[in-house]
């Protein structure tokens, strides 16, 4: 356990290994956030009038997990009549990220006859203020003589915005902000601010003192904040996914009955990595493929175990489709940047796919990024219907490598010579959209400028490379820990692993003995045996992409890069190959 966490900090303070080993909030203080306060009286204000609400978000499982807590906290905890508490969750391939017009016209036209007085944004909304300002228009004009827009967000600001037709701005990405940590979720930020509204009302006698707090909605931001690629080196961070596994391993809502039964695991064994690649990316499918983000809802928040799996069963067909689509979008971009990376010698690499779906590019950047190691940005039409032409909109999703940051590159030093229609993120992922003219120029400015910013870091061009980082070597000896789950148990006390604090990788000598497809024909299970003779197996997924393929030989030493998890099908610890180099103790490959 001391290596891997040697291994990811070297901050040995007493306040940083808590972090790491019994992470706590106890010491956290939502009134630090900036307008917290305003938010939470006039959400009370809203209360006494009996207005109408809308929560509008974004359509990933950090927007979706955000409304379906902002509603719970408002209805089953705050008193809220739940017919005038909507749900306004963007539609993705139609109007795209952020509170944007197209996503208030919406939002009226949803509402009818009953036009929101206070709209409160998660996910979403820091450098939307003039949508702010024409809302609280398009309400005038409509005769009411108060409305108001509460925005809720952790995403970056662009500089010297103030968002200033909102009637608060939350967000700790503020530079005036003097919360502790910047790095939370915007689902977290939802809960603080709803925690806050829900303090303010006992305060002034609204709610009984003993009313109940809202920590038990923190399994929504714990499955936020797994999916949103935050530092899981934040002590909050990993708190929230800590505490919020309990109750999702408690069933505390049949969606996590059903999310225990479809993931085959035993007693308290759901862990971050089930909700990171088994649930969020079903529910990220509901908008990626077309949808409203309804079905996602409707599961979160299912009353009974039968519909929670009508809706988990539709995500999962939906999930499905994107796989398909994922497939033939991952083939063109991987070709486009093989050729960037290996013949141009580019570092930054930006991709344009005429023919992709701008839902699924995310998940295509994040693959290009695994397979060389650098920030990539993946681009497709808005429209896939609208001709090539210089003016039509691209929409692009990127993610970055751990020792850059995505959005300082792109917005402090791209958008200035080449702007964006529209930009926005953090360190790890962000999303913008520019026109299909301005490509070419982008392209070269991400690549010089990533390039850049590398030196500044400290990193060499060998780093740009799909290396796997291994924590320890076990050899001699030592292999009878693979024999048992002692290396399991210790570490899943560092647990959770994710964004910015990667799972272990250990390595083991020894010579290649067999393979087995699996019935699919995408994974094999490799047979290899140790120096003590022992023989071990290993999945690995998609081992016709691996690089390593061609060097395999029966009876062969070679180094065997792995991650160890529970294997449910054996009950016993299971093996998952990250790398293989020839050769004994070769650790430097």
């Amino acid at each position: 356990m001391s290596i891997i966490a040697a291994n990811r900090t070297n901050d040995v303070s007493p306040r940083a290994q808590q972090d790491l080993l019994k992470p706590s909030i106890t010491d956290m203080d939502f009134w630090k956030l900036k307008d917290i306060d305003i938010a939470a009286d006039r959400i009370l204000l809203a209360k006494q009038r009996g207005e109408y609400v809308s929560l509008a978000t974004d359509f990933d499982v950090d927007g979706i997990s955000s409304a379906v807590l902002m509603k719970k906290a408002l209805v089953e905890y705050m008193g809220f009549d739940e017919d005038k508490v909507n749900i306004d969750v963007n539609y993705r391939m139609e109007i795209g990220y952020g509170f944007s017009k197209a996503a208030m016209e919406l939002m009226f036209e949803k509402a009818g006859d009953n036009p929101p007085t206070l709209v409160i944004t998660a996910d979403q909304g820091s450098n939307d203020s003039v949508t702010a300002g024409l809302y609280k228009e398009r309400m005038a004009s409509l005769g009411y003589d108060y409305a108001d827009v509460i925005v809720t967000d952790h995403h970056d600001i662009d500089e010297g915005n103030t968002c200033p037709e909102a009637l608060a701005f939350i967000n700790p990405r503020r530079p005036d902000d003097d919360f502790e940590d910047p790095t939370i979720c915007g689902c977290m930020v939802a809960l603080l601010v709803m925690s806050a509204a829900r303090a303010h009302m006992v305060n002034e006698g609204v709610l009984p003192e003993d009313s109940p707090n809202l920590g038990e909605l923190l399994m929504y931001a714990c499955l936020a904040t797994v999916a949103d690629c935050v530092s899981l080196k934040s002590g909050i961070n990993r708190f929230v996914i800590r505490r919020g596994l309990v109750d999702i391993n408690n069933e505390v809502i049949p969606a996590w009955t059903v999310l225990k039964r479809k993931v085959n695991k035993p007693a308290d064994m759901i862990t971050a990595q089930d909700l990171a690649f088994k649930l969020g990316p079903a529910i990220n499918a509901d908008s990626r493929t077309g949808g409203d983000g309804s079905n996602a809802i409707n599961f979160l928040m299912a009353k009974t175990v039968d519909e929670a799996n009508f809706y988990f069963e539709e995500l999962t067909s939906k999930n499905n489709r994107r796989k398909d689509i994922e497939l033939s979008m991952l083939e063109a971009a991987l070709a486009d940047a093989s050729e960037q990376y290996y013949e141009k010698g580019m570092r930054g690499l930006s991709v344009y796919l005429p023919n992709g779906s701008h839902g699924i590019h995310g998940i295509v950047a994040s693959r290009i990024k695994e397979r060389f190691n650098c920030p990539v940005i993946v681009f497709s039409p808005s429209d896939v219907n609208e001709k090539d032409h210089p003016e039509r909109h691209i929409t692009g999703s990127g993610r970055c490598i751990e020792e850059l940051s995505i959005i300082d590159i792109v917005k402090k030093e791209i958008l200035p010579p080449c702007p964006a229609i529209k930009a926005g993120g953090h360190p790890a992922a962000m999303g913008m959209t520019i026109t299909l003219k301005q490509f070419p120029q982008f392209q070269k400015l991400f690549d010089l400028n990533v390039k850049k910013d590398s030196v500044k870091a400290g990193m060499s061009d060998s780093d740009f490379y799909p290396t796997v980082k291994i924590d320890h070597l076990i050899k001699d000896g030592s292999l009878r820990v693979l024999q048992g789950m002692g290396l399991l148990e210790e570490q899943k006390k560092l647990e959770p692993y994710g964004q910015r604090f990667e799972a272990p990788v250990f390595g083991i000598n020894g010579r290649f003995s067999r393979a087995n497809p699996t019935r699919t024909g995408e994974h094999m299970k490799l047979h290899f045996i140790d120096s003590l003779g022992h023989e071990h197996s290993a999945m690995c997924f998609f081992y016709s992409r691996q690089p390593w393929l061609s060097i395999l030989e029966v009876g062969q030493e070679y180094t065997f890069a792995v991650s160890v998890n529970y294997n449910n099908f054996e009950g016993k610890m299971g093996m998952l190959i990250e790398g293989i180099a020839e050769g004994f103790n070769n650790i430097s490959r």
